[in-house]
């Protein structure tokens, strides 16, 4: 399939670096994982983080025949800052994305965190496009009223503090984006200190990992995570109940960051969703279970 931004696949099975413009002329940036020539799936990373998050698997990959384009989103990595940003928004750059590098669909899409209202926006906006969808660990969209009446008191807090006080949020990012800049070993151990015990366990494990993911996360002044922050908590622009796509729900029932309480009623908003809820599992279960995840997600796609 042809490549607008002249990368080679990685012979040594290393995730590529790609970039594509959009239609408006912006640059968005994203990595593949995997033979260019394999079937795709999709990833939407979570929030705060980036394209790098996802281990490389080129042997579970090649085995498979599947490939991964994870994308990185406005004012991510390289991806161009874009203040209009939205779940719709991205969901159409997604797809434009996909048009550029000459994929026709339907792929299989995942969404880790915040990327799984991610995943639902494009499952629910595109479903010609999307063959199945794997929500991992996902949050609700804080915007929607339905999904507002569910939330804890903590969330109902931070959407609060989100909208009400910008400034500070946007201050914060900034600040939290120059500590990942000079101080990424230092900033990934104070995180790390402030998980709970299955979230830190995780952490530890792939602490190069996702130390580099949250660097290029923050990239930009921490301006795409304001703005991806300002997205989740505005009204959606999408009804969960469009997602027809074939759907599963991976949830860690020790989830220290998106109580595992909320999922059936997410799933119970999709039609023929199946839920899987896993014991003594956190918020970082993506990176556990990632081979029967992308397992599960190729035998629903198109061989």
């Amino acid at each position: 399939m042809p490549d607008p931004s002249g990368s080679t696949p990685d012979m040594l099975g290393r995730p590529v670096p790609l970039t594509v413009r959009l239609p408006d002329g912006r640059r968005l940036g994203l990595t593949r994982y995997g033979d260019p020539s394999h079937p795709v799936a999709v990833f939407h990373h979570g929030f705060g983080s980036s394209s790098l998050e996802l281990p490389p698997a080129p042997v579970l990959l090649a085995s498979l025949g599947l490939q991964v384009l994870a994308l990185d989103r406005p004012g991510v990595g390289q991806s161009d800052v874009y203040r209009r940003h939205t779940f719709a928004t991205f969901a159409a750059e997604t797809v434009a994305v996909l048009d550029a590098l000459g994929i026709a669909g339907p792929v299989g899409v995942l969404g880790w965190s915040v990327g799984g209202v991610h995943a639902q926006a494009l499952a629910a906006l595109y479903p010609a496009r999307v063959a199945a969808v794997h929500l991992l660990s996902t949050c609700l969209p804080l915007g929607e009223p339905a999904c507002y009446q569910h939330l804890s008191p903590t969330w109902k807090f931070l959407r609060w503090g989100q909208l009400g006080f910008p400034w500070l949020n946007r201050t914060t990012f900034l600040w939290l984006s120059r500590q990942w800049a000079r101080h990424p070993d230092r900033t990934i151990a104070g995180f790390i200190c402030l998980l709970r015990p299955a979230e830190r366990r995780v952490t530890q494990e792939f602490r190069a990992l996702l130390r580099d993911a949250a660097r290029q996360g923050f990239a930009h002044a921490g301006r795409g995570v304001y703005d991806d922050a300002q997205a989740w908590c505005r009204p959606p622009g999408f009804r969960i109940e469009a997602i027809r796509a074939p759907t599963t729900l991976w949830h860690g029932a020790a989830d220290g960051v998106w109580a595992p309480s909320n999922i059936p009623y997410l799933a119970s908003r999709i039609v023929g969703a199946r839920l899987h809820l896993l014991p003594g599992q956190g918020h970082m279960l993506y990176l556990e279970n990632w081979a029967e995840i992308l397992t599960q997600l190729r035998a629903e796609m198109p061989a």
